[in-house]
């Protein structure tokens, strides 16, 4: 029983150990003459064993080919060691977790995963929300208006159905996190997400940003600038942190990446985005005439804005005169 245990034990750690061998032969020294002699090696018992050799020539280029089974895969040699080596790759020393031959690249759990294109998520995201736009009397690309409110941590997609003369209310999302506190962005490194009236356009969506997909504010807006405010690529996206932006989670961000998608694919030039420190009611404002009176001039313009969409249920055309917001109907 002992022997056995014992022959058992070594063939693993010989099985396991194996492909590190071969590859100290083949990568670490890069001994031709070597390799090519356990090659022909390895051939030869292949040929011994009846099995399927390890490549094939090219009848064009005359070029050895690796051999795929019949799924389609390729045939891997110590499956159980290589499944090893993968799962210890991201624990090894760095000096350890060697990395494979230009050509035959080695994948271990700490690598980046290749991500999915923005237009494969696009279109079956598109496809599952049909469904639940056609119930509301929507599609997609019908144009697109978003509001952010960041205490309530929530984002609103709002739509407007041809013929209709306001936007319907789609969809809220949860924001998974935003920086700072209630109050605008005012410097670059401030730890804060803006506060105001901002367009997204084509040229600010970001289909492949190393959070998924998001898309830019347009921070700092004409008021922003004016003010002195600075800062760079705060977007809605998704992720885990903020770093300023506002973050959603991958699911939610390729619905809402969708819908502006399709809206401006089909020919709205731009799309609004109006972000408020929390839902600008009568109530709440009167409470914050003590508790932040810092901010209550700027919120008292953006209080506008927000009454201008629940009373007429069209987002306000924005502009800057005079170093303040002005909104009119358009």
């Amino acid at each position: 029983m002992i022997a056995r245990v014992l022959i058992s034990t070594f063939l693993i750690a010989a099985g396991i150990a194996s492909p590190w061998l071969v590859k100290d032969l083949l990568d670490w020294r890069a001994d031709e003459e070597r390799s090519h002699r356990l090659y022909g090696k390895v051939e030869r018992l292949s040929g011994r064993l009846k099995m399927a050799p390890l490549s094939t020539p090219d009848p064009v280029s005359g070029r050895a080919e690796e051999q795929v089974d019949s799924t389609g895969l390729d045939q891997v040699p110590y499956p159980l060691a290589s499944n090893t080596i993968r799962l210890l790759q991201g624990m090894l020393p760095g000096t350890m977790g060697a990395t494979g031959a230009a050509n035959q690249p080695h994948y271990g759990l700490n690598d980046a995963i290749p991500p999915v294109p923005a237009v494969a998520i696009i279109k079956e995201t598109g496809e599952r929300l049909n469904g639940e736009l056609g119930k509301m009397g929507l599609s997609l690309g019908n144009p697109l208006f978003v509001r952010i409110f960041k205490e309530e941590r929530e984002l609103e997609v709002w739509l407007k159905a041809p013929g209709k003369p306001g936007y319907t209310l789609f969809k809220i999302y949860r924001i998974i996190d935003w920086s700072g506190k209630t109050g605008p962005k005012q410097k670059e490194g401030d730890g804060q997400t803006p506060e105001g009236f901002y367009f997204v356009s084509t040229s600010r969506m970001r289909p492949e940003t190393r959070h998924h997909l998001g898309f830019d504010l347009g921070y700092p807006n004409d008021y922003d600038s004016l003010h002195g405010r600075s800062g760079s690529e705060i977007m809605v996206r998704a992720g885990e942190e903020s770093h300023g932006s506002y973050v959603l989670s991958e699911s939610d961000m390729n619905e809402v990446y969708t819908l502006a998608h399709c809206a401006l694919e089909s020919g709205q030039p731009y799309f609004r985005v109006n972000a408020f420190p929390f839902r600008m009611t009568d109530q709440r404002m009167v409470k914050e005439w003590s508790r932040q009176p810092k901010w209550m001039d700027f919120w008292v313009k953006l209080k506008e804005g927000y009454d201008f969409f629940e009373n007429v249920n069209l987002p306000p055309d924005v502009h800057v005169t005079g170093g303040e917001y002005v909104f009119l109907l358009h």
